[in-house]
């Protein structure tokens, strides 16, 4: 006889897996500073390509004020300029890093906890129901 209440678990411990398991599986194999210092060093890589091609854009846009005052213009000032911009740019993006994903593994923590309180019900239903074969098997025995 199917039982309603394993079936309901498992499938719940299904829809986790195909859904947000796949995510927040693979963030339980890391430490917290681990998994958020994994994920800053991927942004500290984005983010300077996110950086490189803002200033690619802007310089492509202004090109014809760059080509009629390149020599007017103070490199040694431009560059530190854009040089504290990078910096505050990246400051700004490294800490809403540091949030979200900090975010991310704690609830993905909790949704685990919860995938293997599931899994330790349907292991206890399964138990239960080993437990009462084994008694009918007994109780036949005795009868028969």
């Amino acid at each position: 006889m199917i039982d309603e209440e394993r079936v309901k678990q498992m499938t719940r411990m299904a829809i986790y897996e195909e859904g947000k398991g796949r995510s927040d599986v693979p963030m339980t194999q890391y430490f917290r500073h681990d998994y958020i210092g994994k994920e800053m060093v991927k942004s500290i890589l984005s983010g300077t390509m996110a950086f490189a091609l803002i200033c690619a854009m802007y310089l492509l846009c202004q090109m014809e004020y760059f080509m009629e005052n390149i020599n007017q213009i103070d490199i040694l000032a431009f560059g530190t300029g854009i040089l504290i911009k990078y910096a505050i740019f990246m400051v700004v993006y490294l800490v809403i890093t540091y949030f979200v994903y900090d975010v991310r593994y704690t609830v993905g923590r909790k949704n685990v906890k919860m995938f293997y309180g599931h899994l330790k019900k349907v292991n206890k239903l399964y138990e239960q129901e080993e437990k009462r074969k084994q008694s009918d098997e007994w109780q036949g025995r005795i009868e028969g």
